[in-house]
Parts: structure tokens; C-alpha cells; sequence
């Protein structure tokens, strides 16, 4: 029978926030493990080749190599790969979380953050050819001449509709009322190809196995970019929450995407710091 590993803080993902959250722990001197339900670290930019053009210091570089230079820089003899959180309990005596994890390996820690980031939103079904969210392994597959409809009027669509275009594919652009993009983003679009629409509030998109149809037009792929929505594990852990619904003060989130601010790595990262100090600050005071 595996006995329970203790350390300070538990933290449940090993994206962006995660890791620099880890870093600033061990400079803080404080105990740490990592749990990351997919088998590698550093989330959906560990595989992104698109170039990170607006990280100040970190000019051309790209997702996968800016995320190389933060995973280098951990313990991953301290991480949990291809492993998620199972059951959370309280011990009221000795204040702390006892956490199963999916490996079978139970860890006990102080505090714990949830470093989930969030999801992307789609009002569509999965379906093969309806790419949801941003990451360029979704789009790697498209090829020269595809004629692909992108929903949404933010960075993320605006940046997206523009490699497409790169890639050589035929993009229609199209959002709910305005262009919400940056406006740098905003003058490339329309200094570009791209066919740009604005459709109101009816959309109805209809999505086979042989491709999409809207409005009498025809396209291979859509791609959706409407956004985040939170990481729904906390909410799958009752005992995090107080009478009041009131999250636990040993619990701290980081990371939330869904404001109109993210997502951003250098705002997720600053949080990270101080989250760290936060907690070392309590820690000291335990």
C-alpha cells in the first residue's frame, strides 16, 4: 500500500501558471507537486510553433520553445503526468487535503491551487470539421485551398484567420456585430484577403461529414472562437466550498481565462507570483 506524500501545496495543472507557480514555490522554499492530466508539461503552447511576437525580451520565439525555457527550468521527478484528481477530503485535526489521485498515489497538502486555466466555448457539437478554440495543432492539418469559415471577432479568431490565410486556405471571417480584435490585428485583417461579414444574432450552421453549409455557402472546416468558459474541476469537489458556497481560504485559482484580459501568459504568470507569495505568506502563519 503506497503511503501519502505531504508537501505545502498541491497544484492541479501544468500549464503556463502552473509551472511558473512551481518555480516561484522553490525559490520561496516551500514544497511542491504538480498534477497534469495529460502526459507532457506546458499545456496547449508545448506544441504551438506560432510565434509569440508581443512577449517583451522573447523576440520570434515560439509557444513550444517559451514553454521548453519554463519546463526547464522544474523538478519533473516532482510532477504527476497522465494523472487527475480522483477525491478530495478535509482533516479537520491536522488542517490539510488528503487528495487521491488516478495513479493511486495519495498526497497530502496544505493548500491547494487549481491551475486548470479554462475551456473554450462552442454552441456546436463536436464534429470533425468544427475546430473549437485556438492552437495551431488543430489547424496543422488544413490544407492549400481549404475554404474555411471562422466565427468570432477577437484576437484569437483575428490571429487565426490570418495564418489560414498564410497557410494558403480560403477564409470567410465572420462575427456577431463588431470586430472586438486589437487593432493592430484589426488593420491587418483588413489589409489581407479575408472575407469579412458581420451575420446578427441567427447562425444557422449546419455541420455534416462531408463539410459545413451556411447561408448557401459551402466550406470544409469552421472554426469557433467565442471565447472561455471556467475550469469546472473545483466545482467537482464539494468540500472546497463553505456553508456559504464560500471557497476554502487554503484553496486559491489561478489562471481564470474568461476575463477580458486573458488569455494572456505574462498576466497568468504574474498571478502566479503572486499566488505564491499569498501563499507563503499563510503558510508562514499556519
Amino acid at each position: 500500500m503506497m503511503t501519502d506524500h505531504c508537501v505545502d501545496v498541491l497544484i492541479i495543472g501544468g500549464g503556463v501558471g502552473g509551472l511558473t507557480l512551481a518555480q516561484w514555490l522553490t525559490g520561496l522554499g516551500r514544497s511542491w507537486r504538480i498534477v497534469e492530466r495529460e502526459a507532457y508539461l506546458g499545456g496547449p503552447l508545448a506544441h504551438s510553433q506560432y510565434v509569440l511576437k508581443w512577449i517583451p525580451g522573447w523576440p520570434a520565439v515560439s509557444g513550444r520553445d517559451y514553454m521548453a525555457a519554463i519546463v526547464a527550468g522544474i523538478e519533473t521527478a516532482h510532477c504527476e503526468l497522465a494523472c487527475e484528481l480522483t477525491q478530495i477530503q478535509r482533516n479537520q485535526i491536522d488542517p490539510a487535503w488528503r487528495c487521491q489521485l488516478s495513479n493511486g498515489r495519495a498526497m497530502v497538502a496544505k493548500k491547494l491551487v487549481f491551475a486548470c486555466g479554462a475551456a473554450p466555448v462552442s454552441p456546436f457539437a463536436p464534429a470533425e470539421r468544427v475546430i473549437v478554440g485556438p492552437g495551431l495543432q488543430k489547424i496543422a492539418h488544413l490544407q492549400t485551398g481549404d475554404r474555411v469559415l471562422v466565427l468570432g471577432g477577437g484576437d484569437n479568431a483575428a490571429e487565426h484567420a490570418l495564418i489560414l490565410q498564410e497557410m494558403g486556405c480560403s477564409v470567410v471571417m465572420l462575427v456577431r456585430h463588431a470586430l472586438r480584435a486589437s487593432s493592430v490585428l484589426a488593420q491587418q485583417l483588413r489589409a489581407s484577403q479575408i472575407d469579412f461579414r458581420v451575420y446578427g444574432d441567427a447562425l444557422p450552421l449546419n455541420v455534416s461529414a462531408s463539410g459545413i453549409e451556411l447561408f448557401g455557402e459551402s466550406y470544409d472546416y469552421a472554426a469557433v472562437y467565442y471565447g472561455y468558459q471556467p475550469s469546472t474541476v473545483v466545482t467537482d469537489f464539494p468540500v472546497l466550498y463553505g456553508p456559504e458556497q464560500q471557497i476554502s481560504r487554503d484553496v486559491f485559482i489561478l489562471g481564470d481565462m474568461t476575463g477580458p484580459t486573458y488569455p494572456n501568459i505574462l498576466l497568468t504568470q504574474g498571478q502566479a507570483a503572486v499566488v505564491a507569495k499569498q501563499i507563503d505568506h499563510a503558510l508562514s502563519g499556519d
